[in-house]
């Protein structure tokens, strides 16, 4: 496993809790919004199978997708739940998902009911080669909580997709509690810090993922300084070197300068199988 560039701003990297050391998650970014965490012996692959040669954000590199396939190298051997929040291009691909699970049994997969229903293979490959089969079709406002193991909890609420033209579009967040370490994937969600705040009460975040846009607007940020309050974030669903069109990379870099003061410690994830510890 390789390991790119850390943008670390403002670190106050604290891993202990009355002298008691926290075990760490390992996170390794694959492309865009896809990462791998690793909880000592647990893998969960989050929007973290998917192709996109021709879009504005990365899809897994040919190498890295060969690599997943394979299941060979130690990093991606023995994954145990692959995640979805939603079903664009970007996050997703079903015909790579079927292929993966034909190769790889998982113990589970968690996908978008209604955002899946047309790929009909992926979902009779699912209901195959793994264990248990999560159709997310929650109402707003309602926390499906699943107990996992004796250390690992999942919980998923629907959220609105960012942008009135993708309103419709099928959309969860996941809040990740391993034995006591707590991560929250927003996905693409819109920046609605009442409704965080009501479907994240009680809630103490080690870490919260969230692309730029979070970042750079006033409502993202009010989410995160209302809402989440995290003890770190990370910032990603950042093109690659070389395929930024747009400009992204620079973008993140100011303003997790700008914001430091007013922000949690702030991390990015922007290159292929960066890893960081949490």
């Amino acid at each position: 496993m390789s390991s790119g560039k850390n943008i670390k701003v403002d670190s106050r990297d604290v891993y202990m809790d009355n002298l008691t050391p926290k075990r760490q998650i390992q996170v390794t970014l694959l492309a865009n919004e896809g990462i791998l965490l690793q909880f000592g012996t647990f893998k969960i692959l989050i929007d973290g199978i998917h192709e996109n040669d021709h879009g504005e954000f990365n899809g897994l590199s040919k190498q890295v997708m060969k690599d997943l396939m394979d299941g060979e190298k130690p990093l991606f051997q023995n994954i145990d739940y692959i995640l979805y929040t939603h079903c664009h291009y970007d996050h997703f691909s079903a015909a790579a998902t079927a292929a993966y699970l034909e190769r790889h049994p998982v113990k589970g997969l968690f996908m978008p009911d209604h955002g899946t229903r047309a790929f009909i293979s992926l979902r009779e490959t699912a209901d195959r080669r793994s264990g248990s089969t999560w159709l997310l079709d929650l109402p707003q406002g309602v926390k499906n909580e699943i107990k996992l193991s004796e250390d690992f909890t999942l919980t998923v609420f629907r959220s609105v997709h960012a942008g009135a033209e993708y309103a419709d579009v099928d959309h969860f967040c996941y809040l990740l509690n391993f034995d006591g370490r707590k991560l929250f994937i927003i996905g693409d969600s819109e920046y609605n810090s009442g409704y965080f705040s009501q479907m994240l009460a009680g809630e103490a975040l080690d870490a919260a993922f969230v692309n730029p846009l979070f970042l750079n607007k006033h409502d993202g940020r009010e989410v995160l300084s209302q809402a989440l309050k995290p003890e770190k974030l990370v910032i990603y669903h950042i093109p690659f070197e070389g395929h930024d069109k747009f400009g992204f990379r620079k973008l993140v870099i100011q303003d997790a300068k700008k914001y430091r003061e007013s922000m949690p410690d702030i991390l990015v994830l922007c290159d292929e199988l960066q890893s960081i510890s949490i």
